[in-house]
């Protein structure tokens, strides 16, 4: 039996124990080994231990390339493409596509750029995998105009997938690695049930490009200038494009705000409309740290996807490192050995649900989400408190001035605190404040922020949720009480001085807060500009907002989880 990846019995014992502690982080990850057939991105796997695996694929074969190949599809574009394979002539062996607009080239590095995502080829092709990774129409060296995830790209990656099974080196069954733009992809191509699509893995994987990415809660976000950005000086600068009107458009009109409103646009290159169509099995993954992007999606996906496609889910740490792509190759090898190459990978054994546990540092399998123990607790926001007792009505308030040193810093703020825990005490799942306010102005911004924060008063940022005044309106049907759904298809202005309840959805997260600690809440109308791509950018004015305290007044519905 197998338990773990196979390692050299040359390499010091230090880089192959496991145990207990393979949960913790480790001091030091070595970014000089992190493109080996052994990496050492952190964690690899979603369990304490390493988990049993009676049947895996072992390292035993060299890296055949074949570079700057094209494959032209239905339209006349011609799409770029590498492929590394085992160096086996006559065998057939399963393919991994990687699908982005960051360069082929850029995918084989150790740059630490956010983009370099398409996973570790010196890690599967050894393994007995094929590793194709493209170069999405209209970027690096592919024809035609970026779609920016579009019905165009879509049709592209389902023939790419099905040209790849079909070629005599592949044994007819195609996955696909990568996370982000690599992981997103994952999700579309499902939707479009390819010939030869046999599983995926999609890690990082937003489903909804007007809620987890260009507008937080129809509040514009920063994210996309910066992802632009990084775009340009992929595609523009290096004389490879030859069209690049497809990058210039999509700029263009997401950043002159083109689309404030949720409509086609977002949707038909998001996988949340279509989650129902994805069959094959599907393993969602990203960590606790990425709320600002990704973190819903797995989420949402986990949700949308049909209960009758087989699925499991990883929600873990944040990685180390986070770029190259390196981290769960072990249990992706696991999930495609299974579902690749029919290999008893002992992938399904367990939980389908693996949780980090942020403040024990542990692992935790489930069989739900949200977890069906989950004590759901109002904790009201009186006085400076967070408490179950509502406590007697008040008020709490701040003046907003745009373009201050202040509001740069997200200040002014209000604070409320729990009293301190007098036992460990676990939050785990999504959370909604429930917000009563009164504004000064017919517009406004809530953001709300979620900390541990610790007897020395340090602290660590768990979560958010943000929502513009006049997107408030919910969407009974699609809402929850620990979810609410705003449509984002309209603007609603709010009448000065009246008296207005908000439901402001906050991100999940896992946390065991230990003795002494406190769960504190800051609500603001302004983001820090610290928060670097995952900023907005508050509304022009100076405004007043009074929220309403005590009994009758704000609570966040909060997911306690008994010990």
């Amino acid at each position: 039996m197998i338990s773990q990846l196979k390692f050299p019995s040359h390499l010091p014992r230090h880089h192959i124990k496991r145990s207990s502690a393979m949960a913790l982080a480790p001091e030091h990850v070595n970014p000089e080994s992190i493109r080996t057939a052994y990496p050492s991105a952190w964690p690899q796997y979603p369990y304490n231990e390493a988990p049993p695996t009676p049947e895996q694929s072992e390292v035993r074969y060299s890296i055949y390339s074949e570079l700057a190949r094209r494959l032209r599809v239905r339209d006349g574009v011609e799409l770029a493409y590498d492929v590394f394979r085992p160096f086996a002539p006559g065998e057939k062996f399963p393919a991994l596509l990687s699908w982005s607009p960051y360069t082929r080239q850029l995918q084989g590095t150790l740059a630490p750029l956010g983009q370099n995502e398409a996973g570790l080829t010196e890690f599967w092709v050894p393994r007995g995998y094929a590793q194709v990774i493209a170069d999405v129409r209209g970027s690096n060296d592919s024809s035609g105009a970026w779609d920016n995830f579009g019905p165009e790209e879509q049709l592209d990656l389902a023939e790419m997938i099905e040209f790849i099974a079909g070629q005599p080196w592949c044994n007819g069954k195609v996955g696909m690695v990568g996370c982000s733009y690599f992981g997103m992809s994952q999700l579309l191509a499902a939707e479009h049930q390819p010939v030869g699509l046999a599983a995926i893995f999609p890690y990082d994987a937003a489903t909804d490009l007007y809620r987890d990415a260009y507008y937080h809660g129809g509040i514009y976000s920063a994210w996309g200038r910066f992802w632009f950005t990084s775009l340009m000086f992929l595609n523009h600068t290096g004389g490879r494009v030859a069209d690049l009107s497809g990058f210039n458009n999509h700029f263009s009109r997401i950043l002159s705000r083109e689309d404030p409103f949720d409509c086609a646009y977002y949707q038909e290159r998001s996988s949340g409309p279509s989650l129902h169509r994805v069959e094959v099995p599907t393993y969602f993954g990203c960590d606790w740290k990425f709320f600002g992007l990704h973190l819903r999606g797995s989420f949402m996906g986990w949700e949308g996807v049909p209960e009758t496609t087989p699925k499991k889910m990883l929600i873990g740490p944040e990685s180390r490192p986070r770029r190259p792509f390196g981290v769960y190759h072990g249990e992706a090898l696991r999930w495609y050995d299974h579902h690749l190459k029919g290999m008893d990978s002992g992938v399904w054994e367990g939980a389908p649900i693996n949780l980090y546990i942020q403040g024990e540092d542990t692992w935790r399998g489930e069989s739900e989400w949200p977890l069906a123990r989950t004590d759901w607790r109002k904790l009201y926001l009186s006085g400076d408190s967070l408490t179950e007792n509502a406590g007697p009505a008040g008020e709490r308030g701040y003046t907003v001035i745009p373009g201050t040193r202040a509001t740069w810093r997200g200040e002014p703020k209000l604070v409320f605190r729990t009293e301190p825990f007098s036992s460990p005490t676990e939050i785990t799942g999504p959370m909604a404040l429930y917000l009563t306010a009164v504004s000064d102005q017919d517009d406004t911004d809530w953001f709300v922020f979620v900390r541990d924060e610790s007897p020395d008063g340090s602290q660590r940022l768990l979560t958010r949720g943000m929502l513009r005044a006049s997107h408030r309106e919910l969407d009974p049907g699609k809402s929850e009480p620990w979810r609410p759904w705003h449509p984002h298809t309209s603007a609603e202005p709010v009448t000065p001085g009246e008296e207005i309840g908000y439901v402001i959805e906050i991100i999940p997260t896992c946390n065991l807060f230990k003795e002494g600690h406190r769960l504190k809440v800051e609500i603001s109308s302004c983001d820090p500009d610290t928060d670097l791509i995952y900023t907005h950018e508050p509304l022009p004015r100076v405004v007043t907002n009074t929220i309403r305290t005590g009994q009758g007044g704000s609570y966040l519905l909060t997911p306690f989880i008994p010990r």
